[in-house]
């Protein structure tokens, strides 16, 4: 094993070089194929679930919204056109795919389930199938120990 000195400017001369290799990658060339993971809200009532995500700039035919007894898959395409006599020098988002993928804990009626998009938000609505939705049971007004 070699015992090599520890040189300051040979640590900064590398971190400096890592950090231009990201700027100038970044920088000077389209991206494409990024990963996109559309932010999610869920929330439950006693009748459904709700589903949100932020999913901007898509076309609505460009959306899939496929509902599983269980579960919830959410998948599109992203495409921004660019014009052909200009020449791409920054990007931080290209063209690309996405899904999500959700499993819910009770059974949902997949014939019920709708959907919206406005302003780059989708909002689909999961009604819960009547057998699974949680009942609050009340106590009957007849006192402990009291028989008819």
């Amino acid at each position: 094993m070699a015992i090599v000195r520890y040189s300051p400017a040979r640590e900064i001369g590398s971190l400096r070089n890592d950090m231009m290799d990201r700027v100038f990658n970044g920088f000077f060339g389209p991206l494409s194929n990024r990963d996109f993971t559309p932010a999610i809200r869920v929330w439950e009532s006693p009748e459904a679930y709700t589903v949100q995500a932020v999913v901007p700039g898509l076309e609505r035919d460009s959306l899939d919204i496929q509902a599983a007894p269980h579960g919830l898959s959410i998948s599109g395409k992203f495409s921004f056109a660019v014009p052909e006599e200009v020449t791409v020098r920054h990007s931080e988002y290209g063209d690309g795919e996405f899904r999500r993928t959700l499993q819910l804990s009770t059974q949902i009626r997949s014939e019920g389930v709708k959907a919206s998009y406005t302003d780059g938000i989708l909002t689909i609505t999961l009604p819960k199938i009547e057998s699974q939705r949680v009942v609050k049971v009340k106590l009957d007004d007849v006192a402990q120990g009291e028989t008819n």
